[in-house]
């Protein structure tokens, strides 16, 4: 958490501790930090008992509060102890988790000021902490539809992406999806049959050049003998027309076929899955160490 952050739930923590009445005075953090900077102290760095009790003296206070704030994805560990100076030891020390809207955190720590002095907090705090835990999951739940939607919206114009490339070109739909396997074998099979289909097209205009070549030679001829041949010679070339026209037509349509079916898998396949990585966003259900119960948790990655 940022310095600004932190200094902000100190001051509703100080704050709070002095509504409980169980501390007769308290000396601000303000005031503590201008003492410290006359004296050469870097408060921060004190770590220690024995640290603390120092500056304890060096402030003339009974009591020290020290507290840490951890934040590791989106749980959110408070460690408070109260130091008596006298005594130089820990007399109370308080440890709760948070896993919630951010907002509700200060409504945690005003909570956590009550408990450290053993005072049962007000019922308009108690029932602020439910509210708070409502409004969370509730935005949990509206963010994790909103993700849905926004994932569902993405996936569906990605499909549309990779339909209108797969009808412009076979293959270039799953390339667009990231399917480099599928997208060389369409792409692949449909060069297949668009060669043959060409193939099959040479030979049947050659066939039918020949057959006209032929039918003129028939048509020109008075030789009985000859006459006959180009008859034979016709059929033949004939025959040869009528398959490479059939073989055109197979080809053709199994051409076709590819294409249409290429196109269906490209919208129907969609991307690929993208790699196993940490989610950025998500929402879940996490065991709350405090309470023992089952917590919903929606979190989003910042990094």
């Amino acid at each position: 958490m940022v310095r600004m952050e932190l200094d902000v739930l100190t001051d509703h923590f100080g704050q709070e501790l002095e509504r409980t009445n169980a501390i007769q005075a308290i000396v601000s953090r303000t005031t503590v930090n201008e003492i410290l900077d006359e004296r050469g102290v870097e408060g921060d760095l004190c770590l220690t008992d024995s640290c603390a009790v120092q500056i304890g003296n060096m402030l003339g206070v009974d009591f020290m509060v020290r507290g840490h704030i951890k934040n590791d994805n989106g749980w959110y560990t408070f460690d408070v102890d109260l130091l008596s100076i006298e005594k130089k030891s820990t007399v109370e020390e308080r440890r709760i988790f948070y896993n919630g809207d951010p907002h509700g955190i200060i409504t945690e720590i005003e909570l956590l000021a009550w408990n450290l002095v053993n005072r049962v907090s007000p019922r308009a705090l108690q029932k602020e902490k439910v509210i708070k835990e409502d409004e969370a999951k509730q935005i949990a739940i509206d963010q994790a539809e909103a993700a849905r939607i926004a994932a569902a919206k993405r996936l569906r114009d990605a499909k549309i992406g990779a339909l209108w490339r797969s009808a412009v070109l076979p293959g270039w739909g799953q390339y667009f999806n990231g399917r480099m396997t599928s997208a060389k074998i369409w792409f692949g099979s449909e060069i297949g049959a668009t060669t043959l289909a060409i193939l099959s097209y040479a030979q049947y205009s050659k066939a039918y050049d020949d057959f006209e070549s032929v039918f003129e030679q028939y048509n020109a001829s008075t030789d009985h003998d000859e006459i006959a041949g180009l008859k034979s010679d016709a059929q033949k070339v004939l025959k040869d027309e009528h398959g490479a026209n059939d073989r055109l037509k197979l080809f053709a349509t199994v051409g076709g076929a590819i294409w249409i079916a290429n196109i269906i898998h490209a919208y129907v396949a969609g991307p690929l899955p993208e790699s196993p990585v940490d989610d950025a966003i998500g929402l879940d259900i996490t065991m709350s160490p405090e309470l023992k119960s089952p917590q919903l948790r929606f979190y989003i990655a910042l990094d």
